[in-house]
């Protein structure tokens, strides 16, 4: 039982380590979470307590990332999506890296900014590279739940955790290997495959949610134990 006791503990400090992610600062107060995007005059954004909210730009002074986001962007002007990191938003202006060269772009003059897929993964899935910070829940390593003793409900909660990662990793590896396509190809064929990713973006979020639902329920059915009352 010792060790069973060890993995609440294990599981609740990984909780308590999981870093504040992006910053958005909206009137006078500072949000921690993910952003994810930009469009209509929002930016779309998911808290650490996995509140999604879309905050009109007017309200927004500043966003700060943990670090530079691959995207694609499209302006007021009408052009195809461009591909670039963005950096950050401050005094209405978003700043962008492309060939090593950093610039700005109004606000105002922005239409929208899509996260690309390249950013996923890191903390524990599948894929190549990413970002970590991306990763929907902190990496959790299941060999500490060898040999264990666990209830019923426990070994129920583990498996659905297993299953829900299996099955947000394998969509994810499909995402990367399109990725690495998107990125030898150049005009139409390169902006239909963009236009596939965004898709699969939304078919992502159910499996994004069921994942962080599992992982929540994992961390509940394997508490911290109490302290020792002092004698």
């Amino acid at each position: 039982m010792k060790r069973f006791l060890l993995v609440g503990s294990v599981l609740c400090g990984v909780l308590a380590s999981v870093a504040l992610g992006d910053q958005l600062m909206v009137t006078g107060q500072t949000k921690d979470g993910t952003f994810e995007g930009y469009s209509d005059g929002r930016f779309h954004f998911q808290t650490t307590k996995f509140k999604s909210i879309k905050e009109q730009a007017i309200r927004v002074s500043k966003l700060v990332l943990s670090q530079p986001l691959t995207v694609a962007y499209m302006t007021t002007d009408g052009k195809e999506p461009e591909p670039a990191v963005l950096k950050g938003y401050d005094k209405r202006l978003f700043t962008f890296e492309k060939d090593g060269k950093d610039f700005t772009i109004p606000q105002a003059k922005m239409n929208s900014i899509e996260p690309m897929e390249e950013n996923g993964n890191g903390g524990g899935g599948g894929g190549d590279g990413g970002d970590p910070s991306k990763y929907p829940i902190p990496e959790v390593d299941l060999a500490i739940f060898n040999g264990i003793e666990m209830t019923p409900a426990q070994q129920a909660t583990l498996t659905k955790f297993k299953t829900s990662k299996m099955t947000y990793d394998a969509f994810y590896d499909k995402n990367t290997a399109m990725v690495k396509e998107m990125d030898q190809l150049t005009g139409a064929k390169r902006v239909d495959l963009l236009n596939q990713l965004r898709l699969r973006k939304g078919e992502e979020q159910p499996l994004r949610k069921d994942l962080i639902a599992a992982y929540k329920a994992l961390a509940a059915a394997f508490p911290q134990p109490a302290p020792e009352p002092e004698k």
